[in-house]
Formats: C-alpha cells, structure tokens, sequence
C-alpha cells in the first residue's frame, strides 16, 4: 500500500475526529509511525505502546492468561492487546499485532514464520485477521513493512 493512501486512511481519521491507538509486537512501532507520518494525526494519536516482550505485553494490562492459554501469537493475544491499549487510551479505534517478522522465536513456543494476527477494535466491535505471508529471503523490516500494510489495507476497509 502506498504512502498516500495510507495518508487517506489517517485524514479520513482526522475529518471525522476519530482516535486510534496502537499496541505492537512484531511492528515495532511502524503501524504508530506510519499514524504520525500525516500532519495533522497529534488530533486523533494519543500514543500506543510497543510490547516486544510478554513480560511487557503483561505490565501494560494484557491477561498474562491469555498469553499462557492461547499463546503470544494467537488471535485472542491480538484481541486483548487491542482492548487493552483502547481502554487504556480511550480510543475509538485500537490495533494490537503480534506475529514472527523472522526466524522461529526461540523464546515462545506458538511461534510460525510468517503469521501474523492482529484486532482493529473500531469502537467495541472486534475485527480479528490471520494473515500468512511468505517472507523467505525478506529482513524485518521489509516484514514489518508488509505487516503495517496489511493492517492499513484492512483499516482503510474498516473506516472509508
């Protein structure tokens, strides 16, 4: 997805005064660096969190159940991150993403190159998506470039 229709997304965000708010895993943060990339978005971005860690995932208010029941990468895992970050933040819209941008997480077991799952939370109603990707031959970032556009692609379908 291009930048200018990313920039759509985020004005069309702005002209009807809806907040977002993000908390990411394996974006590291792009999906709420994309956000501020259109002028204007201070407006409708209170801020997000980046949880790279379970631990961090926990701290921030993600049921440390959901991690142990689902795992981190799991649908349910997108949704709490989702909720959490939206009422922490009082947005009308939230993100939560996890997924495995690289190599197997040595670190959680539930880990499979190339999926991801994430929640867009517009108000209370739940949009959960399980993308698979091939990323062989791809480094992070051009993962987590293809992971925000996927989440973008599916926001603009969400709020246009």
């Amino acid at each position: 997805m291009e930048q200018r229709q990313k920039d759509m997304v985020v004005k069309k965000l702005i002209d009807t005064h809806t907040t977002i708010s993000t908390m990411e895993s394996c974006t590291s943060g792009m999906i709420a660096s994309t956000i501020t990339d259109t002028e204007g978005a201070s407006a409708i971005f209170p801020g997000g969190y980046v949880t790279y860690l379970n631990e961090t995932k926990i701290f921030i208010g993600v049921d440390e159940e959901i991690i142990r029941k689902y795992g981190v990468y799991s649908r349910e895992c997108a949704e709490a991150m989702a909720k959490t970050v939206q009422e922490k933040m009082r947005t009308d819209i939230a993100i939560g993403i996890t997924g495995t941008t690289g190599n197997i997480d040595p670190n959680n077991a539930d880990s499979v190159q190339g999926v991801v799952y994430f929640c867009i939370r517009v108000k209370d109603k739940v949009n959960i998506f399980e993308m698979h990707a091939e990323v062989a031959g791809m480094n992070r970032h051009e993962i987590k470039q293809m992971y925000t556009d996927m989440v973008f692609e599916k926001l603009q379908a969400l709020v246009m």
